[in-house]
């Protein structure tokens, strides 16, 4: 058979070149399509279930939301496992699915599964959702939000924070690929009313009717419409406060008709909300953000998409507060993808060294070294099939294989020169066509066997 092949490749050199110009481009196609990552992701094929509750214990927690959600998902086609940690006001369950789920089905079923979930939770104390759809190596550009000058007392820890979650965040979450940006450190900023009980005592009120009043008076309501002449009015009630003055200037009832505000009973302010961490960077306080990669996408884009976005984010930023990045994943991307492409270059130099010096041909060593870029294009096809990355791991695993990769090109061209050259000191003509075919007639088997062999030595990998 493999005999057959070399003769059908002689007889037909130009339907060879054509296959090899095909091939070539199927592959420089490939690589410019595959993820390019610094790390092979293994993350499994999950989905994440977050429930806050602020103030609940973990027992309670533990109880009213993790098992709810636990037993809500069971049952879901091809669950392999659930799995859930309940801490001091936050439940999270993972849901673990087989490897061959496609993990937006996989999503649209727990979807669909949450909506019926919601409903067993008792009311207040917190509503399930799905955590982003990225993975365990998805954190792929960090970035923190600092003072400009560290002597600035106008720009406040509370500040920064606002400022990320509410502008740089929304802006850095359009970039391509991205899935999500989350913040860390500084302090979150709340509108908070501090009742004092001696007063609402005084004024014969209490917890649930302050609280009620402040509900009840910052919404929006429609009235309808109203007709004037030829011209509609729409008739709008508009009720959403705005500053702590106007929280409180809500009114709680009247006593003799003399209105009772809700400043009267309670101190409203500007303050943080409680916290159990920080951020620091050289010794000062900053806000973190980290943009997490979708799954499947390639990092190296997104790192790049995120830069674009980060100027806009920046340009949204007062003068007083700069955005520095601090970790980017595309530094890693480049080293890895340089490897593979210095092992590339180094092995075909020694290739031809190597011929050049046991044969003296460098006709023949081009050959050889012809093989090497197609064999790594036909891998990165077969790697876009499968639905591998290019990481660090696949390709250092190319560089190596660059030595098995010019084995049997080696050996092929070498008896092929041999047998030319030994007909030429007989003095007979030299068919160059039926020297490779004889060439390839006498050590085919051979090289099919060894490279079979190699083969199999590397299976055990895959399972």
């Amino acid at each position: 058979m493999l005999e057959k092949l070399v003769e059908i490749s002689l007889r037909y050199k130009f339907l060879v070149l054509v296959i090899f110009i095909v091939v070539a481009f199927a592959g420089i196609r490939a690589v410019m399509t595959l993820p390019i990552d610094a790390f092979p992701d293994v993350t499994p094929v999950q989905v994440n279930i977050y429930t806050e509750s602020p103030g609940l214990a973990a027992e309670d927690v533990e109880q009213l939301l993790t098992f709810p959600v636990e037993s809500g998902m069971a049952g879901l086609p091809g669950v392999q496992q659930i799995r859930s940690v309940s801490l001091f006001g936050l439940s999270y369950v993972s849901v673990y699915f087989d490897d061959d789920m496609d993990i937006y089905f996989a999503r649209r079923l727990v979807m669909e599964r949450l909506q019926e979930v919601a409903d067993r939770i008792p009311e207040g104390y917190g509503t399930p959702e799905m955590g982003p759809n990225t993975s365990g190596l998805g954190q792929v550009f960090w970035y923190t939000l600092e003072r400009a000058n560290e002597k600035l007392e106008n720009i406040t820890d509370m500040d920064l924070r606002t400022w990320q979650d509410w502008s740089v965040r929304l802006i850095l979450r359009t970039a391509p690929g991205v899935d999500d940006v989350m913040s860390w450190g500084g302090q979150e900023r709340q509108y908070q009313v501090v009742i004092d009980p001696l007063r609402l005592i005084k004024y014969q009120l209490d917890y649930k009717a302050v609280m009620a009043a402040i509900e009840s008076n910052n919404r929006q309501v429609g009235g309808q419409y109203i007709n004037i002449g030829p011209e509609q009015y729409l008739v709008r009630g508009l009720g959403l406060v705005k500053s702590e003055d106007e929280i409180g200037q809500i009114v709680l009832k009247d006593d003799e008709g003399v209105p009772v505000y809700l400043r009267d009973v309670a101190d409203i302010r500007q303050a943080p909300a409680l916290r159990t961490g920080a951020v620091t960077r050289d010794g000062e306080e900053v806000v973190l953000g980290m943009a997490l990669a979708r799954i499947g996408e390639n990092a190296k884009n997104v790192v790049d998409a995120v830069k674009g976005k980060l100027q806009t984010a920046a340009s949204a930023l007062p003068e007083d507060i700069k955005i520095r990045p601090i970790y980017d994943r595309t530094d890693l991307v480049e080293k890895a993808v340089s490897t593979a492409e210095r092992a590339l270059v180094e092995g075909s130099i020694l290739v031809a060294i190597v011929l050049f010096l046991f044969l003296g041909e460098i006709r023949s060593a081009i050959v050889v070294i012809a093989a090497l870029p197609l064999a790594m294009l036909i891998a990165f096809i077969m790697m876009g099939e499968a639905g591998l990355s290019a990481n660090l791991m696949s390709l250092a695993g190319l560089a190596i294989g660059i030595g098995m990769m010019v084995d049997g090109a080696v050996v092929m061209t070498e008896n092929a020169f041999r047998i030319m050259a030994e007909r030429l000191e007989k003095g007979e003509a030299v068919n160059r066509t039926a020297a490779v075919l004889t060439a390839a007639r006498e050590v085919a088997n051979p090289i099919a066997f060894a490279i079979i062999i190699i083969i199999v030595v590397f299976l055990p990998l895959f399972s």
